[in-house]
C-alpha cells in the first residue's frame, strides 16, 4: 500500500478515532486467538533494500541502510503490548 492510499482510507473515519492493527498470520497469534492486536507507536521513513529472505519461507525482509539499491520507506513501528 502507499502513502496516498493509506491517507485516503484514514479520511473516512473520525481523526480522534484509536487505531489498532491486526494480524490473523499463524506465526503472530497469541495462543489460541484468532488475531494478534498490536498498538501504533511511531511512524518514521527510512533507507533500505528490499528483498525476501532465501530461508524457505521467502518473507520480505528490509535491510536497512543507504545503498546503491535502497529505497526510503515508511515504517509504521508497532507493539502487541496494548
Amino acid at each position: 500500500m502507499k502513502i496516498k492510499e493509506l491517507i485516503e482510507k484514514l479520511q473516512q473515519y473520525d481523526p480522534e478515532q484509536p487505531i489498532a492493527c491486526y494480524s490473523e498470520d499463524e506465526g503472530l497469534r497469541a495462543g489460541d486467538s484468532p488475531a494478534q492486536i498490536f498498538e501504533v507507536l511511531n511512524v518514521s521513513e527510512v533507507e533500505a533494500e528490499s528483498s525476501r529472505l532465501d530461508d524457505g519461507t521467502g518473507k520480505p525482509w528490509l535491510k536497512f541502510g543507504k545503498s546503491e539499491n535502497a529505497s526510503k520507506f515508511v515504517l509504521i513501528e508497532i507493539t502487541s503490548d496494548a
